[in-house]
């Protein structure tokens, strides 16, 4: 019973993280959500062998780059491109659910929350569930960008104008791991929790205002 309880949380969590990520950069969901489900199903059951293995600690580090290559294949993207999306989308996600957590403890809904346990698995699918709430927004009020699209091709004269943003990228990257081997070994509201969200949310802003401007240019 336990491990279809964390299949099903984990394929919830990718299938609506990679709906987000495609909503969020106006890639078609219809066309790509078949491949996303299976994909999400062998996400989540190398998910389950890392914890069986007693590797949880380099999960969020395994499932990045799992998500980077699968997008950048199913998509068809250039890996880079495919950087920027699981990095903003996870950045989101991120803010998401330690806000979750914040108010399921601070109202005193659970006195703890551990991953991979009922309460690990509420905050999973309401994470979800926020998402996916999200992902409506952006779409009936046309947002996101649409700077990246399939078969692109970023360049090294391109690599060059937004050094600053591959920087942030980096920071941004560094900023998710810490901030996922901190809930891993938490079981309450970590040392440091706002600070952490201060930083997630200054970085945040600032992809999005790469992002924006990025998308401008290429409107023009």
């Amino acid at each position: 019973m336990q491990f279809i309880q964390f299949i099903f949380a984990s394929m919830l969590e990718y299938i609506t993280f990679s709906i987000f990520a495609m909503v969020l950069f106006r890639f078609s969901v219809k066309e790509h959500i078949v491949k996303f489900c299976l994909s999400s199903f062998i996400l989540a059951l190398v998910s389950n062998t890392l914890q069986v293995e007693s590797l949880q600690n380099i999960s969020p580090v395994i499932n990045v780059f799992l998500l980077v290559f699968l997008l950048s294949i199913i998509l068809r993207i250039r890996l880079l491109h495919s950087i920027i999306m699981v990095i903003l989308s996870y950045l989101v996600y991120t803010l998401v659910q330690w806000l979750l957590l914040t108010i399921f403890i601070k109202f005193g809904l659970f006195s703890e929350i551990k991953p991979y346990t009922f309460s690990g698995y509420i905050l999973q699918a309401s994470s979800a569930a926020m998402l996916v709430l999200i992902s409506y927004f952006i779409l009936v009020t046309n947002g996101g960008f649409s700077y990246i699209r399939a078969s692109s091709r970023f360049f090294k004269e391109e690599v060059k104008g937004n050094r600053l943003f591959l920087v942030t990228l980096v920071i941004s990257l560094f900023v998710v791991f810490v901030v996922n081997a901190m809930y891993i070994g938490s079981v309450g509201l970590p040392q440091y929790f706002y600070t952490i969200a201060i930083v997630i949310i200054l970085v945040l802003v600032i992809l999005i205002y790469f992002s924006t401007r990025k998308d401008n240019k290429n409107d023009k």
